[in-house]
């Protein structure tokens, strides 16, 4: 009997109470980052850069953190999962959802760290 209500009671908590186990997801901040480190250093290192430029480079690396934050954010809201950074992990199946972080950055999808892209 005790048996029998012990199965009932966890199957009744599996089914009605219990979170669902959230899967995971990656992104590939790092490579993001040097994305937009290789852009704000082609801005800087052009002839003639005016102060236009510096000012629209220093504006873009003063965007960029928070702009990453909120599309994590939308990122983790939209799939439901827990995001980490790709380097952290060492094995096992993960999503990434780095090439749709880049999009919502204004990357284009095969943007890599030695090409440009297009600033937030």
């Amino acid at each position: 009997m005790a048996l029998l209500v012990s199965t009932v009671t966890l199957a009744a908590y599996h089914f009605w109470l219990a979170k669902p186990t959230a899967g995971l997801a990656v992104v590939d901040l790092a490579s993001v980052v040097k994305i937009k480190e290789t852009e704000f250093t082609t801005l800087l290192s052009r002839p003639n850069v005016s102060d236009e430029d510096r000012k629209a480079a220093y504006l873009m690396v003063s965007r960029i953190g928070p702009a990453i934050e909120h599309a994590v954010d939308r990122l983790q809201k939209d799939c439901g999962c827990t995001i980490v950074v790709k380097s952290a992990v060492i094995a096992g199946p993960a999503e990434d959802l780095t090439p749709r972080l880049k999009a919502m950055l204004g990357m284009s999808p095969g943007t890599e760290a030695q090409g440009g892209g297009v600033e937030p």
